[in-house]
C-alpha cells in the first residue's frame, strides 16, 4: 500500500480545500494511505515553506491556491493538475454598500496582497487600501467590529467559510481583475514521484487547467508588473483571456481568444499587447 502525505497552507480556507482534495483522492484511490498535514509559516499569501516541505519529502503532494504560487516553480517540482475551479472573482464586503464607488473617500479597505491594493487604488483613488495578512475568517471578524470600512477578498474564500451573507457584491474582472489562478487549486508533486503524480492527475479538470495556464503565462511574461487575469473556456474548447496591468495608478486592459490547447501561447501573446500599451504611457 502506497502512502502520500498531502501538505496544505495554514488557515481555515486552505485547510478546508485540503480536506476536500483528501476526500476526493480517498474515493479515487482507496488502497492509498492518505493523510493531510498543515505546513507552518504559510500565513497570508506565503507558500514557500510548503514548496520547501515538498522538496524535502516531508509531504508528497502540495495543495496550493494558485494565486499564491510563483510563476516559476523550484527545480524538481511540477504542477500536475488543477481540479474543477471555483469562483475566480473577488468580492467586496462593505457592510451594506453595493459597490466600490459607494465607499466614502478616506475609507480603509483591507486587502490580502499588495497586488490587490494597487488594483483597488486604481479603481478608487480616494480609498486607503491596507494589506492585512490575517486569514479570511479573522478579517471578516475585524470588519464586523468596525476595524475596516470594507474588505476585498477572493469570493471563494468567503463562501467556502460559510459567510456568503457578508458579500455585498462580486467584482467583475473588468472592474477589479483577480489575481492569476485565483479560485483554483494546484496539485504539485516532485517530478520523480510517479505514485503521487498519478494520484494528483486523477483529479485533473482540463478546462480549469487550461484557464490557469493562460493566466499564469500572461503573468510570467509580465514579471515585475502588477497584473491580473481571468480566462474562460467554452464547451467547444475556445479560451478567452482577459488581462490587466496597473502602472502608476492607471489600469491597462486587453483580451484575446483562441484554442484552449494553446493556452500558454495566448497568455504570452496578450502580454505582448499589454507591453505595447505600457510602452505608450
Amino acid at each position: 500500500m502506497g502512502r502520500i502525505v498531502l501538505g496544505n497552507r495554514e488557515g481555515s480556507f486552505a485547510i478546508r480545500q485540503g480536506r476536500h482534495v483528501l476526500e476526493r483522492l480517498t474515493d479515487e484511490w482507496p488502497d492509498l494511505h492518505l493523510t493531510l498535514r498543515t505546513v507552518n509559516g504559510t500565513a497570508g499569501t506565503e507558500v514557500q515553506p510548503l514548496l520547501d516541505a515538498l522538496l524535502r519529502g516531508d509531504v508528497g503532494m502540495a495543495v496550493v491556491q494558485l494565486e499564491c504560487l510563483p510563476s516559476q516553480l523550484p527545480e524538481g517540482l511540477t504542477l500536475v493538475a488543477v481540479p474543477r475551479r471555483g469562483e475566480a472573482r473577488s468580492a467586496l464586503a462593505a457592510r451594506g454598500r453595493a459597490s466600490v464607488a459607494d465607499l466614502e473617500a478616506g475609507s480603509t479597505v483591507a486587502v490580502p496582497s499588495a497586488r490587490d491594493a494597487a488594483f483597488l487604488a486604481a479603481l478608487h483613488g480616494g480609498l486607503k487600501p491596507e494589506v492585512v495578512t490575517d486569514h479570511a475568517e479573522a478579517l471578516l471578524g475585524r470588519l464586523a467590529r468596525g476595524e475596516f470600512g470594507a474588505l476585498v477578498l477572493p469570493a471563494l474564500a468567503i463562501t467556502t467559510l460559510d459567510h456568503r451573507n457578508a458579500i455585498d457584491v462580486v467584482l467583475e474582472e473588468n472592474e477589479f481583475t483577480p489575481a492569476p489562478g485565483q479560485g483554483a487549486i494546484g496539485l504539485l508533486v516532485r517530478e520523480d514521484d510517479d505514485v503521487a503524480f498519478e494520484a494528483a492527475y486523477s483529479l485533473q479538470h482540463r478546462p480549469s487547467f487550461d484557464r490557469t495556464r493562460a493566466e499564469r503565462a500572461f503573468a510570467a511574461a509580465l514579471d515585475g508588473h502588477t497584473v491580473g487575469a481571468l480566462a474562460s473556456v467554452t464547451d467547444d474548447g475556445e479560451l478567452t483571456l482577459f488581462g490587466a496591468v496597473v502602472k502608476d495608478g492607471t489600469t491597462l486592459q486587453a483580451s484575446t481568444s483562441g484554442e484552449a490547447r494553446e493556452a500558454e501561447d495566448l497568455g504570452r501573446e496578450l502580454a505582448q499587447d499589454v507591453t505595447a500599451q505600457l510602452a505608450a504611457l
